[in-house]
């Protein structure tokens, strides 16, 4: 049967295909349609708030600026630091001025303002170069191929060929005059400010005429104004040191943790403190940023800037110190010091230090010392050498000891040991040092009031796991690791050897050598091995004080806000110390030692060791004396024996209100009682000004 098709008279087509590509056509838009129309929907309701932050990111910016920085005052509310106020150019970058308009600007203010820090790299000079746009367009033309398009021949990111520009400058495209330096240094600074950014420009110190001249020419200088900034002084006081120091605008923020800051919302050019104090309370001590935000039109013009945070000046820090007393105690040192200079006795000491605590608190009164060049009459000041520099005590670890023979079962309360000379296989005997009385049978308070180092060696060799018997040698090897492991523990909880916690950064934690021998070991536990610090000293003396807790010291009282002038305001929250931990031993056991410190200054005994500390007195004193044995290098390179004699103490006796730790090292004069004399002095000076009854 025949099929009949119908065509179109004119093109012979099938008509029947026509309305079969329509309905593919229709189809195709309806696809389209409902594409787009899903899209909407994603972007309208599934994803709604991620393009509206989009939008918002594009058409308007944030802007955060840094304010004055809080003060730091002593116990008192004396300043110790100051925010010198002075005025300084500022150049707000606005998002429509190019590097050309910045270096025009840059060479007009010179006209009106000196620059003496010029610190230039290639980079900058290239930058200012680069930044006339004719000179820029002539470089990119002189780029090969290579460093202007890719291996497709497509044009390589602007970045990119900005880069390969700069590379190929020769040094000698960068020759420019000492005036033209200076351009380029406003230039570098204006260039890397961020869109809307305002930043203060470092010049020299403006004139009042300066500042009218600015004013005057504002319209031929976009973005320039004049405004006030801050300068950080350190005053001239004894705390000078533990202040610790704050960055420059120019220097912004220490590379070592600029990360971390800016994590935090810091802009690359603020002001932090890089050290001490000034580091470690950082965040108290900035001041809260103002916020403005910016917002844009379609064209990236502005058309409103909102304040949305003010700024307000940081908060500020009182110390724990009184600079009264602290001066004092600096006094105090130096005068002895300097008599035994005088003498020849501290010709090759190291220096002399003194740290004071409140024992129940950790409240540091005083951290006072002076460095001393060796062979020399050069003193210096040196407060931070009390948590930096490390001594061998001497004695003043007995008390340690005696609680480490308490915690390991080697000892049992007020024990009775036989003092006698302690003569092992191939080496010179150990004797305490009143030995020409004969041997004596002595108690863990006998042994800290007559300083027994036959008493302490008889703990560390039940350490070993061994008793005395003459000419005896020596356990080695792990239980020799074992036993210095239980004495430093134990040294650790009143802080010898261990991390004090106070609020410093960079303290010492003493030199505990990780080589050592058996002979090492015994003679550590008399104090004659391992190195601390005078603050470890003094944490040591406030942990038997207050009954064996052992408190982080702390040089904050407390954060206060801001009165109307901007000077010390009301306290926002007061810092206290850390409870590290207690020693592991009873209450009786701390009284013990507490008893044998006592009776080293007010025994009745022959041989006491601190009896001259308490005479003169104004509160009982408890103590413990320190001699450490060592040697020096005379100028003619002889061989000379020297001392190191500590004391740590408190007073007064009962209900202590202050701790204190004294360190005079490396005496030629082996029988010098100056330490004593200087513990006696700064604890009269210390009731003279807070009486303790």
């Amino acid at each position: 049967m025949a099929v009949n098709k119908k065509r179109s008279s004119r093109t012979g087509r099938d008509d029947r295909f026509i309305p079969r590509r329509l309905n593919i056509l229709f189809g195709l838009v309806i696809l389209l349609f409902t594409i787009l129309i899903a899209r909407l929907a994603d972007m309208q309701i599934v994803n709604s708030d991620f393009y509206t932050n989009k939008l918002a990111t594009v058409s308007k910016k944030i802007i955060s600026t840094s304010s004055v920085r809080g003060q730091i005052y002593d116990a008192k509310g004396t300043p110790l630091v100051e925010n010198r106020v002075e005025q300084v150019v500022a150049f707000t970058r606005s998002n429509k001025i190019s590097a050309q308009e910045m270096k025009e600007i840059a060479n007009k203010l010179l006209q009106w303002v000196g620059v003496s820090e010029v610190d230039l790299s290639k980079r900058d000079k290239a930058d200012y170069y680069l930044a006339d746009q004719e000179v820029y367009r002539s470089v990119v033309e002189g780029l090969p191929d290579d460093k202007r398009y890719d291996a497709d021949g497509n044009n390589l990111s602007e970045s990119i060929v900005y880069s390969n520009a700069v590379d190929s400058l020769t040094d000698e495209q960068l020759v420019y005059s000492e005036e033209e330096s200076k351009a380029i240094e406003l230039f570098t600074q204006m260039n890397a400010a961020a869109y809307f950014e305002t930043v203060n420009l470092v010049t020299n110190a403006l004139t009042a005429e300066q500042v009218a001249q600015i004013a005057a020419h504002e319209e031929e200088l976009p973005g320039i104004s004049t405004t006030n900034s801050w300068n950080r002084e350190v005053l001239s006081t004894s705390l000078g040191s533990i202040i610790g120091t704050v960055t420059s605008q120019k220097a912004g923020l220490p590379e070592e943790d600029a990360e971390e800051y800016l994590a935090k919302g810091y802009l690359p050019n603020d002001r932090v403190g890089t050290a001490y104090l000034e580091k470690q309370y950082e965040e108290v001590l900035q001041g809260q940023r103002e916020k403005k935000e910016i917002n844009l039109d379609r064209n990236g013009n502005v058309e409103s800037i909102t304040t949305i945070q003010e700024g307000s000046k940081g908060n500020n820090i009182k110390l724990t110190i009184d600079l009264a007393f602290q001066d004092g105690v600096n006094a105090i040192l130096k005068r002895h010091f300097d008599s035994e200079l005088a003498t020849g006795s501290a010709l090759y000491s190291d220096g002399i230090y003194a740290v004071a605590l409140e024992p129940s608190t950790g409240a540091v009164l005083a951290m006072s010392g002076y460095s001393h060049a060796k062979g020399t009459g050069e003193v210096k000041e040196d407060a931070l050498g009390t948590i930096t520099s490390v001594f061998v005590p001497g004695s003043i670890v007995k008390g340690a000891t005696i609680s480490a023979g308490w915690e390991n079962g080697v000892i049992q309360g007020n024990q009775v040991v036989l003092d006698e000379p302690i003569q092992f296989a191939g080496s010179a005997p150990i004797k305490s040092w009143y030995a020409a009385y004969g041997n004596y049978s002595i108690s863990a308070t006998d042994a800290l009031e007559f300083s027994s180092n036959v008493y302490m060696v008889k703990i560390a060799l039940g350490l070993l796991g061994q008793s005395y018997t003459p000419g005896m040698y020596l356990n080695d090897g792990e239980v020799l690791e074992q036993a210095m492991s239980k004495l430093r523990t134990t040294f650790g909880e009143y802080g010898l050897g261990s991390a004090t916690g106070i609020d410093l950064p960079l303290e010492s934690t003493g030199f505990l050598p990780e080589d050592y021998s058996a002979a090492n070991f015994i003679t550590n536990a008399f104090g004659q091995f391992d190195n601390y610090t005078p603050m470890q000293m003094a944490q040591y003396a406030a942990t038997v004080a207050n009954g064996g807790t052992r408190i982080s010291p702390h040089l904050v009282e407390g954060i206060y806000g801001n009165n109307d002038q901007g000077g010390l305001g009301e306290l926002i929250e007061t810092v206290t110390g850390k409870e590290m931990n207690k020693v592991n031993i009873s209450a009786e056991e701390m009284a013990l030692v507490q008893q044998g410190f006592y009776q080293v200054v007010n025994g009745s005994g022959s041989l006491i060791t601190g009896r001259s500390i308490g005479i003169g007195a104004a509160v009982p004193i408890s103590a413990k004396t320190g001699t450490a044995e060592t040697f020096v290098t005379t100028s003619s390179g002889s061989v000379v024996e020297a001392v190191n004699t500590n004391i740590v103490a408190y007073a007064p006796s009962t209900n202590p209100k202050i701790a204190v730790a004294v360190v005079l090292p490396t005496l030629t004069n082996l029988n010098s009682s100056t330490s004593k004399t200087i513990v006696t002095e700064i604890i009269n000076l210390y009731h003279s000004l807070y009486p303790m009854n």
